[in-house]
């Protein structure tokens, strides 16, 4: 099983899905898992 860390903070997941709902409830993002949100 692989992890999948958060590209912001670090905080490692069990899988995509969790670390999309962690961007979008921690990090207000839209669920991206890579690139460049700012522009958002």
């Amino acid at each position: 099983m692989t992890s999948k860390a958060c590209p912001y903070c670090d905080s490692v997941f069990e899988n995509k899905e969790d670390l999309s709902k962690h961007i979008d409830r921690i990090h207000h993002g839209s669920g991206l898992l890579e690139g460049d949100t700012r522009k958002y």
